[in-house]
């Protein structure tokens, strides 16, 4: 198997996401390794694997949802903790505050 992510650890991964309001540590690379299940490149099953897609998109929705509130954080003058977000994650954040501050600027100013 190419992708050294499986089913019990996206489980896991998805669970610690649901419990907590901060962003869980999972490692730098996590999305590369989801990618090959899109592809169905790592040799297990396409029951499996569609398995495994639902539950990496609800990891991503429930991240992208911590994320977009700790954008908003930010620009409200809060200190949110980037530690856990990774390089993709990072990117996203960024473009939501400069957007934010973006809007704000030219709404309020």
């Amino acid at each position: 198997m190419t992708v050294d992510l499986i089913y019990k650890d996206l489980r896991k991964i998805q669970l610690m996401e649901e419990k907590t309001s901060s962003l869980t540590k999972i490692k730098q690379g996590f999305y590369s390794d989801i990618s090959a299940l899109y592809w169905n490149d790592c040799g297990i099953p396409a029951e499996e694997v569609q398995n495994a897609k639902r539950i990496a998109t609800e990891i991503y929705f429930l991240r992208e949802k911590k994320i977009i509130y700790a954008s908003l954080s930010k620009a409200r003058g809060g200190q949110p903790d980037p530690k856990n977000m990774l390089d993709e994650e990072k990117i996203l954040f960024d473009s939501i505050f400069e957007m934010l501050m973006q809007s704000r600027k030219n709404v309020i100013d």
